[in-house]
C-alpha cells in the first residue's frame, strides 16, 4: 500500500511538471518575468487591419495565397497587415526564402509588394520563428518587427498580439485542447494570467484554430498548412475594424 501510495504521488508530481513545462502560462503569477506582456512593443495605428498566422512558409513548398490575401486587403480598403507569428516553418526555410533572394520575397509570397500599407511581424514559435543576432539582419521587408509580443494603441480600442507558445509548448496539444475539450479557452486563461485589461484585445495564432470570444475580447487566425496530417489548414485571418469596434474572421480557401 505504502509503494502504491508513492508510486501515485510520484506520478501526480510528474504530471503536475509536465503540465507546467508544456502551459507555461501557468507560471506567469509565480514568475512575473516570463509573461511577455511586460515587455511588450508599442506601435500606434489607424484603419482598417488584417491579422494571419501560422503560414508556416516552407523553402520547397510554394504558397498558394498570396493573390487572394492581396484582394481582401483590396477590397476591404486595409491599411494593416500583422503577421501574429510562426511565419516560417523553421529557421532555416527562413534563410532560404529571405536569404538566397533579393528584393522583398515575403512580400512577394504573401501578395503585398507595392501596396500602400503598413506591415508588421510578432515573432511565433521558437522552433520556427526563432532569430539570433545573425539572422536578424536577413530582409523582411515590408514587416516590421515587433518582438514577442506588441501593445497595437489604434484611437478606438486597444489589441495585444501575441502569437500563444505558451499556450501550448507543444503546439498539438494546444491545438487538441481548444478543438476537443473547449475552444479558446487556453486563450482565455491566458489573457487572466497574464493580467491583460478586460477592455483589450488579444488576438492569437499557434492552435491553427480560428475563432472570436467576444465577451472575453479574445481572438485566434487560424493556420493556413497541414501538420502531421492531423491539423488541416483553415485558411483564415482576423480583420479588424477599429472604427467600428468589430472583429471577424475570414477566409482565404
Amino acid at each position: 500500500m505504502y509503494l502504491f501510495a508513492l508510486a501515485l504521488v510520484g506520478i501526480l508530481i510528474a504530471v503536475a511538471l509536465l503540465m507546467l513545462l508544456n502551459f507555461r502560462f501557468l507560471l506567469y503569477p509565480f514568475m512575473p518575468s516570463l509573461n511577455p506582456v511586460t515587455s511588450a512593443k508599442h506601435a500606434s495605428l489607424d484603419g482598417v487591419s488584417l491579422f494571419i498566422s501560422d503560414l508556416h512558409l516552407r523553402a520547397d513548398h510554394q504558397f498558394q495565397y498570396g493573390d487572394a490575401i492581396r484582394h481582401l486587403l483590396q477590397e476591404r480598403g486595409a491599411s494593416n497587415l500583422i503577421v501574429v507569428g510562426d511565419l516560417f516553418d523553421s529557421p532555416e526555410d527562413g534563410r532560404q526564402i529571405v536569404g538566397n533572394n533579393t528584393g522583398s520575397p515575403i512580400a512577394d509570397i504573401l501578395g503585398v509588394r507595392d501596396m500602400p500599407i503598413k506591415a508588421f511581424f510578432v515573432e511565433g514559435s521558437p522552433g520556427h520563428d526563432f532569430w539570433s543576432k545573425k539572422s536578424c539582419a536577413l530582409n523582411l521587408t515590408p514587416f516590421v518587427r515587433l518582438g514577442r509580443c506588441a501593445y497595437l494603441d489604434f484611437k478606438q480600442m486597444t489589441v495585444i498580439a501575441y502569437h500563444g507558445h505558451d499556450l501550448s509548448w507543444k503546439g498539438m496539444i494546444g491545438h487538441g485542447w481548444d478543438r476537443f475539450i473547449s475552444p479558446l479557452s487556453l486563450e482565455r486563461v491566458w489573457k487572466k494570467l497574464a493580467r491583460v485589461p478586460d477592455s483589450d484585445w488579444v488576438i492569437f495564432g499557434h492552435t491553427h484554430l480560428p475563432g472570436i470570444d467576444r465577451k472575453h475580447r479574445i481572438a485566434n487566425c487560424g493556420g493556413w498548412q497541414t501538420v502531421r496530417l492531423l491539423v488541416r489548414p483553415a485558411c483564415t485571418g482576423i480583420l479588424l475594424s477599429p472604427e467600428k469596434g468589430s472583429l471577424e474572421v475570414v477566409n482565404f480557401a
